[in-house]
């Protein structure tokens, strides 16, 4: 049975941004991801499924002015896989390599049209990451000061129709320095369900639901930069099948840490 660690996550990685109007650039960063998943399996009288792994990204990122906002091009430069995942490995990180994850960024800080290319395990979760590159950063915040936003995320990759809705509460912090540039620390605590179906070689379609819950710590500058961050999350769900004469319970634990490249 492939685990279903790679479901999506609201990951508060942090956000990039550049001024409107100016020549497109390139950020780069290093994502680093621990995730461990328990899948139990007394259900069906199996022993438990314990997978615990590491992916190392490094990803570039650039936007460029155009109708509508900003076009969003995220490239892998490389991943590195630690841990062993059924059906996966380094080969599997390596296909990634190249890859892209395209979109659409709005005025008001939204993505629409998320794109993975080409299909990979690896590259659609980064995909997740990218949703948490634009946090709703709200204008003159004062340190703790509050406000809540809500995010919806369609992941349709691999024959998954899964949507998961978040509700992410913001408090600012006080200013902070990272690498002698200014900035301001931001914290948020995430909830969010998941519904929906995906697809096992295995197993067939799978009915999913679920829940996250997490929390992150991050901090941006006054251009909405990235300077540095954390966060972790805890997701339980339920999947359904016909082979199951009752739901299986999968326990995923993440966290991720995002530091800004030379």
């Amino acid at each position: 049975m492939r685990t279903p660690h790679l479901l999506p996550a609201i990951l508060m990685v942090l956000p990039v941004a550049q001024t409107l109007g100016q020549a497109p650039n390139i950020t780069r960063y290093r994502v680093e991801t621990t995730n461990e998943t328990t899948v139990d399996l007394s259900g069906v009288g199996q022993p438990n499924q314990h997978v615990s792994f590491t992916l190392v990204t490094w990803i570039a990122v650039a936007l460029k002015d155009t109708t509508g906002g900003r076009s969003l091009r995220v490239t892998v430069d490389s991943m590195r896989l630690e841990g062993m995942v059924p059906g996966l490995s380094q080969e599997s990180a390596d296909s990634a390599r190249g890859g892209t994850i395209t979109g659409l960024l709005d005025p008001a800080s939204r993505l629409s049209g998320l794109a993975a290319r080409p299909e990979n395990p690896f590259l659609s979760d980064l995909q997740g990451v990218v949703h948490g590159l634009f946090p709703r950063v709200k204008p003159g915040a004062r340190a703790g000061e509050h406000w809540t936003d809500t995010l919806a995320i369609t992941n349709t990759s691999n024959g998954a129709n899964l949507v998961s809705s978040y509700i992410i509460s913001y408090q600012a912090g006080a200013p902070e320095t990272r690498q002698g540039r200014p900035g301001t620390r931001l914290a948020a605590n995430i909830i969010a369900s998941i519904t929906g179906s995906m697809e096992n070689p295995m197993a067939g379609t799978m009915e999913v639901t679920g829940t996250i819950k997490g929390e992150s710590s991050m901090v941006v500058d006054a251009n909405g930069h990235h300077l540095g961050g954390t966060s972790k999350s805890t997701s339980e769900q339920l999947l359904r099948m016909n082979m199951a004469p009752s739901p299986i319970p999968v326990t995923t634990s993440r966290t991720v840490a995002i530091s800004l490249l030379p």
